[in-house]
């Protein structure tokens, strides 16, 4: 079943203001909290809640700029962490094989606007 969910993201790895999110990292990270979510929240991603990974995650264009720019327009002076990013998910593939289920999640943006502060 192909569904979008909403996800207020927060980074794990906090970086300095002044840094740039790296992508890769970002798709590791959206990854373990698109599961976490659904274990918390009991929401199914595609078939199975949740499931056992996360094979493949694509960030929209929109997406990654609505991170970047909330990563540090919209962080505090003394804040180490970046705010929470809300996002949405949409789930475009989802499968069962020996090494158990999985998916595979398209990231957009959750905020119709944004823009640095």
């Amino acid at each position: 079943m192909h569904k979008v969910i909403c996800l207020n993201f927060t980074s794990l790895v906090p970086e300095r203001w002044n840094s740039l999110p790296d992508i890769e990292g970002l798709k590791k990270q959206l990854a373990s909290a698109a599961i976490a979510h659904s274990e918390v929240y009991g929401i199914e991603l595609g078939l199975y809640a949740p499931p056992k990974e996360v094979r493949e995650v694509k960030i929209t264009a929109a997406a990654a700029d609505q991170i970047r720019c909330m990563w540090h327009g919209h962080r505090g002076r003394d804040q180490i962490s970046p705010p929470v990013i809300p996002l949405k998910i949409f789930v475009f593939g989802t499968g069962q094989d020996a090494q158990g289920t999985w998916v595979s999640i398209e990231v957009h943006p959750g905020m119709d606007e944004w823009e640095a502060v």
